[in-house]
């Protein structure tokens, strides 16, 4: 798995032209890019969802009054 991510990096699985791999290594990077801002986006909604679930409200919602 790894052998084949460091040739896709390095552009030898696809081509050995100059082109290709000027242009593919950048769109690997940016998709990586992509992913890692995604995960940090994600990851703070959910660390923001579960502490606010976890802090106790000072007025209850369903009132036995």
């Amino acid at each position: 798995m790894w052998n084949f991510l460091v040739a896709l990096g390095a552009g030898s699985a696809l081509s050995r032209s100059r082109t290709v791999r000027r242009v593919w290594k950048p769109l690997v990077v940016l998709f990586f890019l992509g992913v890692l801002i995604a995960g940090v986006i994600y990851a703070a909604v959910v660390f923001k969802a579960v502490s606010e679930r976890s802090n106790s409200p000072h007025v209850h919602a369903h009132s036995t009054h």
